[in-house]
């Protein structure tokens, strides 16, 4: 069992500021190489426990002023011997502003250590990160949020709501969206919310390649729609026509806009039902496409997709999901953008989330004449929906070894038209005697079709194992960021994004 090591500092925030003022010019550490990061966590407060520091709040975002530290825990692999530990703060400018480090010989190879930083009211707002090095080699990066104090905050605004009264203003006026396919087969569901009679806020990955939507209210009720008053693809949100007068819906904030550090709420859907989860404000990022997309402090859910993204009023702030390309993972999308990047910094993927800012919607919103979901695909705008073909064991993109073998030598998302040919490769199993038309097509991000492989006719039978790879034709395409479908005669039973470089 690793061996768990305490090092807190013991410095007030007033110091820090004047320490980091000191110790602004520091360089940015380099990648890390010779110790690889487990996992990190941060909180206000941990105990031992049998030998093991544990984290008692874990969260991403704390309030000067309010809270009266911040510790971050780290857990290594590494080498085993004497080591010194540092744990470089770093201010949202960007400067040092403490320097914590601790002495401790690991006697196994995977170790842990704990920094902490003590907060007041004069702890500057916004993304802190502590840089941690082991016998000044880089050894991982952390990331949170400090807020500004609530004593702060102006005592003449609108009454701040309790967690529970933010919790139940949601659920109320959240609901289920299922999408149906031309066969009327359900193909996802995701999620919307009330912001009027008869309107309802959703994202458009939410109703992306449906025929029809199925409504699903909180009183096991369900309507169903295909009218559609207003919708932007590529800054994915949609605005729903449905023949309902909900008892309560939610406002959108008065805000100009939301900034890093503000403390949100979202709610999370999973098969089990629905909790309260935090969606502070942790950073923002602009696309020349999409526009601005909020980072949040927690995962969403695929459930969770097109809900709402609350302030501490109980007033909607973004809409959760926040694709980047069309009929992409937000996360998954974000990281691909972020491979091969010397600009590529350490996030925490599994605990991030991404929203479409409510600044992005027209000031008024329409509540008349509406499109038909059949009018929008017949412009190009909608994906074919993924269906799942219990055939398709797995699928992946990556380089093949040697010409005598069918394993991939490596898996990647991101390759140069001079150095790789990569591949798609299917691993396929029989559930039952049957027959498909296998065809694969690459598409831009436009989704205009690029190129598309000859048709394979795939039988099946109960028992039955293969695997089958397509070559993917990058060589004489620009460089950019392509879609690959697994066509199973007519279904999308596949779907994943790729990177082309020069």
């Amino acid at each position: 069992m690793p061996t768990y090591v305490r090092a807190c500092a013991k410095l007030l925030a007033l110091f820090l500021l004047v320490l980091g003022s000191a110790l602004g010019s520091a360089q940015s550490v380099p990648p890390m190489n010779s110790y690889r990061v487990l996992r990190s966590v941060s909180g206000s407060t941990g105990h031992e426990d049998s030998g093991r520091y544990i984290i008692d709040d874990p969260r991403s975002v704390f309030i000067a002023g309010k809270d009266a530290k911040v510790t971050v825990y780290f857990e290594w692999e590494g080498r085993t011997g004497p080591h010194h530990f540092e744990g470089l703060w770093k201010s949202p400018e960007g400067k040092i502003v403490l320097i914590s480090d601790f002495r401790y010989e690991a006697k196994t190879a995977q170790f842990s250590g704990y920094w902490s930083m003590l907060l007041s009211e004069a702890t500057p707002s916004g993304e802190w990160n502590l840089e941690a090095r082991i016998d000044g080699e880089p050894a991982g990066t952390h990331s949170f949020v400090i807020s500004g104090s609530p004593l702060s905050a102006s005592a003449s605004g609108p009454p701040l709501l309790s967690s529970a009264d933010i919790y139940q203003k949601a659920f109320d006026t959240t609901v289920t969206i299922e999408k149906i396919d031309a066969n009327g087969t359900p193909a996802g569901r995701a999620s919307g919310f009330w912001i009027g009679e008869g309107r309802l806020l959703t994202a458009f990955s939410a109703i992306d390649g449906a025929s029809t939507l199925r409504i699903l209210l909180r009183d096991g009720s369900q309507l169903t729609t295909d009218q559609v008053l207003a919708w932007d693809r590529w800054q994915d949100w949609a605005l729903l026509k449905v023949g309902h007068n909900p008892k309560v819906w939610l406002k959108r904030s008065l805000a100009a806009s939301v900034k890093v550090g503000d403390r949100c709420v979202l709610l999370e859907i999973v098969a089990a039902g629905a909790k309260l989860a935090d969606g502070s404000i942790t950073g923002k990022n602009t696309f020349p496409k999409t526009g601005e997309r909020l980072l949040i402090a927690s995962g969403v859910t695929p459930l969770s997709f097109g809900g709402p993204l609350l302030d501490e009023y109980g007033n909607y702030v973004g809409i959760l999901g926040g694709t980047i390309i069309p009929g992409g993972d937000p996360v998954r999308t974000l990281s691909l953008l972020s491979e091969a990047s010397a600009n590529n910094r350490t996030i925490d993927w599994e605990t991030t989330g991404l929203a479409v800012p409510q600044t992005v919607l027209p000031e008024v919103l329409p509540t008349a004449a509406a499109t038909s979901l059949a009018d929008i695909a017949a412009r190009g705008e909608m994906l074919s929906p993924v269906i799942k073909i219990n055939a398709v064991q797995s699928a992946t993109l990556g380089v093949m070894g040697s010409a005598n073998t069918t394993f991939l030598k490596a898996y990647k998302r991101v390759f140069s038209r001079q150095e790789h040919k990569p591949v798609a490769q299917v691993s396929w199993q029989g559930i039952e005697k049957e027959k498909f038309s296998c065809v694969f097509r690459l598409f831009n991000v436009d989704n205009k079709l690029v190129a598309e492989s000859k048709p394979r006719d795939i039988s099946m039978n109960s028992g039955k194992y293969m695997t089958t790879t397509w070559e993917i034709p990058v060589a004489g395409i620009p460089a950019g960021i392509y879609r690959v479908d697994l066509v199973l005669s007519g279904k999308t039973a596949w779907r994943e994004f790729l990177k082309v470089v020069d």
